[in-house]
């Protein structure tokens, strides 16, 4: 869990590296409540797509809490300009990240699972 203020300084600063991409719009460490640690500096300013985009991600999590065991890699959403892909980092914690739909997929995948694999290092460190 993200408690301390080192672990979500550390997670911030690798969410904000990911955010430099130029087709990546928007991203997030989320949590089902759309909790979790947010960059400042989105792209995305619609406050209607935020709402759907928290609508989306009530209605992910369920599927990817009943698929972690299997090991499940990304949930895609198209939503028409859009995709929101959500990579669970741990059962509590997904990175989400919003792209343009005509994005290069090959290289934000590679970008997605380094991001996520940053991460999960963060959280898996020891509280000091």
């Amino acid at each position: 869990m993200v408690t301390s203020m080192g672990k979500k300084e550390e997670a911030l600063e690798v969410l904000n590296d990911l955010l430099g991409l130029e087709d990546v719009l928007a991203c997030m460490l989320a949590r089902k409540d759309l909790g979790g640690v947010v960059p400042e500096k989105m792209k995305i300013k619609d406050a209607s797509f935020w709402n759907v985009v928290k609508e989306s991600t009530s209605k992910i999590f369920p599927v990817i809490e009943k698929f972690y065991l299997y090991k499940v890699e990304r949930v895609n959403l198209e939503l028409g300009e859009y995709v929101i892909i959500f990579a669970p980092v741990n059962q509590t914690y997904s990175l989400m990240v919003i792209i343009p739909s005509l994005a290069n997929m090959g290289l934000i995948d590679v970008e997605v699972e380094n991001t996520k694999r940053k991460i999960g290092q963060i959280l898996d460190k020891k509280e000091e």
